[in-house]
């Protein structure tokens, strides 16, 4: 019923789902668990809140319209896990953090954009946006814009390269994806 609400209950929504999802993030962070453990619960988390699919297929590229369902999905799997355990490393950096919400934006069809602050201890504060959309009820995440740099930006260069790489072959790229 998406007609009966307005931009700024959508705005509210997503805010409340940014300040719930970066809870959850930090809970993970500081639990006392191994890496390999927090990566395992971010992947779980990950995979629940982001548009993976949509994700997978903005890094990739023109690429993905060659893939079949069932490649597509093995590279969505793959992208996703590459993704947990690259960032996943950094966990320690993020101990002690806060998030707060500054404002948010509706970017029509793009989403909203929650504009944040994260504060961590000893160190200035990081401007952090995420973009958020919805194709059903639920907001899914889309991006993080960690000061003005595109997470999946960044991600769709390092793909490109790594297919480069792997000369155009995606099964290869795959597989390498799976090593990381």
């Amino acid at each position: 019923m998406k007609e009966n609400r307005t931009f700024s209950d959508d705005i509210e929504r997503a805010e409340s789902y940014i300040q719930k999802l970066s809870n959850q993030i930090i809970v993970i962070v500081e639990s006392e668990s191994e890496v390999k453990a927090k990566q395992n619960k971010l992947l779980a988390l990950f995979k629940k809140n982001a548009s993976t699919q949509t994700i997978s297929r903005a890094a990739l590229g023109a690429k993905w319209r060659t893939l079949n369902d069932d490649t597509r999905k093995e590279f969505t799997a793959a992208f996703i896990n590459y993704l947990v355990q690259k960032y996943g490393r950094q966990f320690e950096e993020f101990s002690g953090a806060k998030l707060i919400i500054e404002r948010s934006i509706d970017a029509g069809k793009r989403g909203v954009l929650v504009h944040t602050r994260l504060l961590m201890p000893a160190t200035s504060p990081i401007s952090v946006k995420w973009q958020v959309w919805q194709k059903t009820e639920d907001f899914k995440l889309i991006d993080i814009i960690i000061e003005d740099i595109s997470m999946l930006t960044m991600e769709r260069e390092e793909i490109k390269n790594r297919l480069e790489i792997h000369n155009g072959n995606i099964n290869s790229l795959i597989e390498n994806l799976r090593k990381n």
